[in-house]
């Protein structure tokens, strides 16, 4: 067990192998209870190892951004025997205590330009929330791709986020893994809160590719009007929000294409997100207003 603390505070060592799916449950609504915890489904935490010391440093919320849930995490005091923090890591890979290692991951050919999502962080001192997306190629030996965004101040209410990521080749992706902490890896302090809700991966169409759909928000930017084509056999919501994080409207988009007035909207720029019927978001991204 020493050792999977030794994996939170010094490193992570990681082996990737493919897994057939992409960016899952990303709204965080679906949980599966395990004995005195709950784990979002489709990541992975410590929950499993420190609950029989009756811990669980990550957890469901109803206080969400959308939908009926959010993952809370919570950085905890581990007592005898090992006495020291420890944060609530959340990955899409799979925590090998025995080797220290975060292994696996989500096969995917998406080349995303950022990781998007919202948030909510109540720090203790000078903690910093963390969130990482790594990329990579070649049998999953190269890393391709990073994005990092550190959160060093109290975020009370929701508040949307972007990390750009920075690509280092032009190969092709292959896997991708995401990491979230309420707390800095190397000096974690106890009683530091995060949450997190709707995160996606969004292209510089400000289109998320999760899926092959023909799914479009256009013109962008747009002046007046704004259609948004639909290809689901379902209605969607779209929440629209301006870059503050206020959100301005919110629409029931039918099936084939949707048209609404956007005339009253003051010039720049607009962020979205799209939720089918079980308040997953299929679509997030971002349009512009010119006049």
């Amino acid at each position: 067990m020493n050792k999977l603390f030794t994996l939170i505070l010094s490193g992570f060592i990681i082996n990737f192998s493919a897994l057939a799916q992409s960016l899952p449950n990303a709204g965080f609504e679906n949980w599966t209870a395990g004995s005195g915890y709950d784990n979002p489904n489709n990541w992975n935490t410590l929950n499993s190892s420190t609950s029989f010391l009756g811990i669980a440093t990550v957890s469901k919320s109803t206080d969400a951004h959308g939908g009926t849930y959010s993952l809370r995490g919570e950085t905890k005091f581990i007592g005898a025997p090992f006495n020291q923090p420890a944060p609530a890591l959340v990955t899409t890979g799979t925590i090998n205590v025995t080797t220290q290692a975060i292994e696996g991951g989500i096969a995917t050919s998406e080349r995303p330009d950022s990781i998007t999502g919202w948030m909510k962080y109540a720090p203790v001192n000078t903690d910093t929330g963390y969130i990482e997306v790594l990329l990579y190629a070649n049998n999953y030996q190269d890393t391709i791709g990073r994005a990092k965004y550190y959160t060093p101040v109290a975020l009370s209410s929701w508040t949307y986020f972007s990390a750009a990521i920075e690509y280092y080749s032009t190969n092709a992706v292959e896997a991708s893994r995401v990491i979230l902490l309420p707390s800095s890896g190397y000096q974690p302090v106890v009683g530091s809160v995060v949450q997190f809700d709707d995160l996606a991966f969004v292209t510089s169409t400000g289109i998320d590719e999760n899926t092959n759909y023909a799914f479009n928000v256009y013109p962008n930017p747009a002046t007046d009007e704004l259609f948004v084509k639909n290809p689901y056999s379902q209605t969607l919501t779209m929440k629209i929000y301006d870059v503050t994080g206020k959100k301005v409207s919110e629409l029931n988009i039918g099936i084939n294409t949707t048209r609404t007035n956007i005339s009253t909207y003051s010039p720049g720029v607009y962020l979205y997100t799209l939720t089918g019927n079980n308040s997953e978001i299929l679509h997030t991204g971002k349009f512009a207003v010119t006049r």
